[in-house]
């Protein structure tokens, strides 16, 4: 079993509706984190059934995360070292 996090209802809402149109079962509640007090900041967890790859690709899709997701993050943007100067 996993739990898909999300930090928006309306991100979960949106993909509840796409697994429940593909047949998947789901079931959405919300909990705190360990020291968590405002009520606010609590995820979103979603259990969905049956967990399988094509679950992970639509998470990847609909902003959620999977704790522990050890999949490539993409390479970050080559910035410069300092701002750009206008010459004038």
């Amino acid at each position: 079993m996993a739990l898909i996090h999300f930090d928006s209802d309306e991100d979960a809402a949106e993909l509840i509706g796409a697994l429940q149109a593909e047949g998947y079962a789901t079931t959405l509640r919300r909990e705190g984190f360990a020291g968590e007090d405002d009520s606010d900041d609590r995820a979103w967890l979603l259990l969905v059934t049956p967990f399988d790859d094509r679950v992970v690709e639509m998470v990847d899709v609909y902003g959620g995360w999977l704790p522990g997701d050890d999949r490539a993050v993409p390479a970050p943007l080559d910035l410069p070292d300092a701002p750009r100067r206008l010459k004038g």
